[in-house]
């Protein structure tokens, strides 16, 4: 059956620590930063600086510089991809060329798609990954299409910056709701319509993300890194580790650590410049 021909995968990884990059991509690709600092600049235009989660598609004809702040931990994840299959993505949609970044707000579902897809290319279980990169796809159109009018989305984009930025600290969604001049329950309400979770489950996320990275990319303790991404409770926090990532934490820091290191991000026939 050839419902799924037409594309390729030349590269594909996960980069833990800084890195620089200025070049036009021979391939298409969806470069993803779920934290730490990182600036963006396209087509030597206007430069964009985030602190994850963010996500760019870099694309044949046109010339992309991104920098990851070495001084973080960062968990920044790429995908390319190329082949005729791609001009129907553009043909019909699924895939845009947005001219800037965007902020991806339902993290959880984009970095563990994201995850999939590149296990399922290390094992070489095609099909299964061409069907998840259009997943992701229409999930990255998902994420760029407006967000529905909400009156206080300036506050609210601050407070996601910052829940990010400091997932560990002891959040009072009531008192954000005050700092709003509006009740929790509409807090709620507003919160969800713009990230797509509860406050609460939004913070649980953000959390877990953390400490899958330090699992990852550190050898601290488990029990400190718990400790310090809010997780008062060991049980608590292997518990939700497991229900989110299907993995324990111990196992999830034996099955990447070695990965993420051994990764390496240039490709063979990638034309590179630094900046």
């Amino acid at each position: 059956m050839d419902f799924f021909n037409g594309l390729s995968f030349p590269a594909a990884g996960i980069i833990p620590f800084g890195h620089l990059r200025a070049h036009t991509p021979l391939y298409y690709g969806i470069q993803y930063n779920a934290s730490g600092s990182i600036r963006i600049r396209i087509n030597r235009g206007r430069e964009y600086r985030f602190s994850g989660p963010v996500c760019f598609i870099t694309h044949p004809g046109a010339f992309f510089e991104y920098e990851l702040d070495s001084r973080e931990r960062h968990d920044f994840t790429y995908f390319c991809f190329t082949g005729p299959r791609v001009a129907e993505y553009l043909e019909h949609g699924l895939l845009t060329l947005p001219p800037q970044p965007i902020t991806i707000t339902r993290e959880h579902q984009f970095s563990e798609t994201l995850k999939e897809l590149l296990r399922l290319r290390e094992r070489g279980r095609y099909p299964e990954a061409v069907n998840l990169l259009e997943n992701l796809l229409l999930q990255l159109r998902q994420q760029s299409e407006t967000v529905p009018f909400i009156y206080q989305a300036a506050q609210l984009r601050e407070i996601v910056k910052s829940i990010c930025a400091n997932p560990g600290m002891e959040w009072d969604f009531q008192k954000e709701a005050e700092h709003l001049n509006i009740s929790l329950p509409h807090f709620r309400r507003i919160f969800r319509k713009f990230t797509g979770n509860s406050p609460q489950q939004y913070l649980l996320q953000r959390r877990l993300a953390q400490a899958a990275n330090r699992l990852a990319h550190s050898d601290e303790q488990i029990g400190t890194i718990a400790a310090e991404v809010g997780f008062s409770d060991m049980f608590y926090f292997s518990h939700f580790f497991k229900k989110y990532y299907g993995i324990a934490p111990k196992k999830y820091r034996k099955e990447f650590l070695v990965r993420d290191r051994d990764h390496s991000f240039e490709s063979p026939s990638s034309t590179v410049r630094r900046a």
